[in-house]
């Protein structure tokens, strides 16, 4: 190995992680010292600073919220972007979001659910994206607390 380094030959570098184990250890450190890991990472790279608080905190997890905090993103959230981020999930992830609804919202909803025949998958990740972000908005202002799912990380 000296060799190899002393003699001036190329090597590869090699990748470890990446962004989605780099999501999955800031989930695991408190959430001050998270916030200053990502603000050193986004004065370097404000998109992967972006791209790993995307990998912290995907749409499923806002199931595991409780139901305060779900009606307050449902407040912030557009009624077009909210049928676009559903129509992707799985049941229990869905039902969290009507449970919190008025009759009259859910069934607006599952009609505008029903409606999106031709969605691009890349619209519903967005949509989901965007609604998981303003949740983080949420958090950081003290009005919600995310939930971790922490028994996926070993």
């Amino acid at each position: 190995m000296k060799n190899k380094f002393s003699s001036g030959s190329p090597t590869k570098g090699a990748s470890i992680g990446g962004v989605e184990a780099a999501a999955k250890i800031m989930n695991l450190v408190k959430a001050d010292m998270a916030n200053t890991i990502l603000a050193g990472i986004s004065d370097r790279d404000e998109d992967l600073a972006t791209e790993i608080q995307d990998n912290m905190f995907k749409f499923d997890t806002l199931a595991a919220m409780d139901n305060r905090a779900i009606q307050a993103i449902l407040r912030k959230v557009s009624q077009d972007q909210l049928a676009k981020a559903l129509k992707g999930v799985d049941d229990s992830t869905q039902q969290k979001f009507l449970i919190n609804m008025s009759r009259r919202a859910q069934e607006r909803l599952l009609d505008d659910i029903h409606d999106l025949t031709s969605i691009k998958a890349t619209d519903i990740e967005m949509a989901q994206k965007n609604i998981t972000r303003t949740a983080r908005k949420l958090a950081d202002s003290g009005d919600i607390v995310l939930a971790i799912r922490r028994d996926e990380f070993v």
